[in-house]
């Protein structure tokens, strides 16, 4: 069996790094993307070499634009791609800016879209596309609602795309992960004591029992990337513990 090549983007944390990990262990070859040089180095390091990396911020069209073409110089094909790599920003709607819904819009929407639109001609045929969305397009919560328009833009393009890329027998399916154990929750602006109340909250009225980390979704990202998946178009798997049963 060929050795499939998955990208990452935002490999080097959090869910993209927990599944960069597990596919690397299993005969995937994995690219990760990252836009920290030292955290980039350290995440391949600590993956013993096992991932390739390559310096990308994901919000930065120019620099996506580059790394599609480095990529093309190389002859890279891929079987696999996952839209990881994201932002949150907890802010209220009468305190949303326009520079918090441009940002949110840019890295969650406009970016997945050229970054997969750029990369097309290397896709493999068949190939998979995953996009890793949010309960919150499904269950409103407060504070997010710039964030929740950019993962709702992004699961309205999956059904485009199942159906304009049918041709080239690419699917694109869906991660929806609920609240999870992730260095995205400091980085949106809670305090460590604050992420602490909140995932112990949470593991208290989850029907899981307990928070929600980032090495549940890897298995889920190596099926949908696998042939085992080909039959599926525009799924979307939720992994939030059973949140959204209540």
């Amino acid at each position: 069996m060929n050795r499939k090549t998955v990208v990452i983007t935002g490999g080097n944390s959090g869910i993209g790094l927990a599944c960069a990990d597990y596919l690397s262990q299993r005969n995937f070859r994995v690219l990760i993307t990252a836009r920290n040089p030292s955290r980039l180095e350290a995440c391949i390091r600590a993956l013993g070499g096992r991932v390739e990396g390559y310096l990308v911020d994901a919000g930065n069209l120019d620099q996506i634009g580059a790394w599609v073409a480095q990529l093309a110089a190389k002859g890279e094909r891929i079987d696999g791609l996952f839209i990881n790599a994201g932002i949150f920003r907890a802010t209220d709607f009468e305190s949303t800016t326009e520079a918090i819904f441009d940002q949110t819009m840019q890295v969650n929407f406009k970016c997945p879209f050229f970054t997969i639109l750029k990369l097309l001609p290397l896709f493999q045929r068949p190939a998979s596309i995953v996009l890793n969305t949010s309960v919150a397009v499904m269950r409103a919560f407060p504070n997010t609602s710039a964030y929740t328009a950019s993962k709702a833009a992004l699961e309205s393009l999956a059904q485009v795309l199942n159906v304009e890329l049918a041709d080239w027998g690419i699917r694109t399916n869906i991660i929806s992960p609920g609240v999870t154990n992730t260095p995205i929750l400091e980085k949106a602006g809670l305090s460590k004591d604050e992420v602490s109340d909140l995932l112990e909250r949470l593991a208290d009225s989850l029907p899981i029992g307990r928070d929600v980390l980032p090495t549940g979704f890897a298995p889920i990202l190596r099926f949908l990337v696998s042939d085992e998946s080909l039959v599926l178009r525009n799924e979307k798997i939720i992994v939030d513990g059973g949140a959204t049963l209540r």
